[in-house]
């Protein structure tokens, strides 16, 4: 069968947040036909699912207020809201003091700073035992950048449930063409291959995960692509707890990592993702129950799991960092947390090298 081919200055490989908003960026000094976003529709919807009618963003990805990124034309007419509200429940049932833990591992690190306790349970809750032993080192860079340095760090959360991003990026009406199947990157010719189509580029940026990049381009790799999940409960209630307000769980009993309203009627409950399959729903449900008092009328609604959440070591072996190097010689350039490999936020990427 004959393929189509295509030709396009800029062209994006991954239909996520990062890839939409570099978009918008290109967009200052190109126009809409000068870029093109190849999108998987096989892939499950990250941005807004539905249930029972009602829909919502199933992602907590949230901008920072004092960003540039959240400061630039792409909010213009964009809703605005109060900074999401954080509280923390009462540390139970946990003493560091309980654990061994390894010299450099990423329990290490955060041993040396303030708040010890609260910090290691959530963070066993959310990394699992293994943050005892090994140095999650993309994981102590995004605590230092978040926690630990004087940066602001305001989240601005929900507007009726979707996600910021969301309405900022629906504005953008980009060009996308659909595949089902990726089968090459030809790094010389400077062509994208999928099932029907043959994409000729004059830079490729890649927000998928850099594994999966390097081998469409036949290049060599030996990084560690160790990663972890992330674990949600959905749930309706009638009232009692309004939007935006963010509980962390500190009883380590609990499987619970954070409950966030979505809306005042519909909320998340990240949990441990090393439990995934495991937890039945009615302790979830009574343990919310304590968390929010107030709450009403709490009842199921649905469950998601994403399997690649956090990417948790930095690339620093010697094939990996030669073929980033080749792909960018060669104008394709990694964007994104799993595009370049870093536990980073939206509006810590460098978009400059896009541009």
């Amino acid at each position: 069968m004959n393929k189509r081919t295509i030709q396009v200055k800029n062209c994006f490989l991954g239909y996520g947040y990062a890839s939409l908003i570099g978009y918008h960026k290109l967009l200052k000094c190109s126009n809409h036909e000068d870029n093109l976003i190849l999108r998987n529709k096989n892939s499950s919807p990250i941005f807004t699912i539905e249930h029972e009618k009602d829909s919502f963003s199933p992602l907590p990805i949230f901008p920072v207020e004092e960003s540039e990124l959240y400061q630039s034309s792409l909010f213009n007419d964009v809703p605005k809201q109060e900074p999401i509200s954080v509280s923390f429940s009462k540390l139970e049932n946990f003493n560091h003091k309980d654990y061994q833990i390894k010299d450099k591992s990423l329990a290490s690190f955060m041993l040396s700073n303030d708040g010890i306790d609260t910090r290691l349970c959530l963070g066993l809750k959310q990394w699992g035992d293994d943050m005892l032993t090994t140095p999650f080192s993309q994981v102590q860079d995004k605590i230092k950048r978040h926690y630990i340095s004087k940066g602001g760090n305001t989240r601005m959360g929900y507007v009726n449930g979707l996600s910021l991003f969301k309405y900022a990026v629906d504005k953008l009406n980009p060009e996308v063409l659909d595949y089902s199947n990726l089968k090459k990157v030809d790094i010389e010719k400077k062509q994208v291959h999928t099932d029907n189509y043959i994409i000729k580029y004059d830079k490729l940026i890649s927000t998928i995960p850099i594994h999966f990049l390097l081998d469409l381009c036949n290049l060599k790799q030996d990084h560690n692509t160790n990663h972890a999940s992330a674990y949600f409960y959905f749930f309706k209630y009638k009232d009692g707890f309004n939007a935006n307000q963010i509980i962390y769980d500190c009883d380590f009993k609990s499987d619970i990592l954070r409950v966030f309203s979505i809306k005042d009627n519909f909320l998340l409950a990240q949990l441990r993702s090393d439990k995934h399959g495991q937890i039945p729903r009615e302790k979830i449900q009574k343990r919310i129950q304590k968390l929010v008092p107030n709450i009403k009328e709490l009842e199921f609604a649905k469950e998601l799991f994403v399997h690649m959440s956090y990417p948790v070591e930095l690339i620093s072996t010697p094939d990996t960092l030669d073929s980033i190097n080749v792909l960018k010689q060669n104008d394709i350039v990694p964007l994104g947390r799993f595009g370049d490999w870093k536990y980073s936020d939206l509006h810590e990427l460098d978009w400059t090298s896009i541009l």
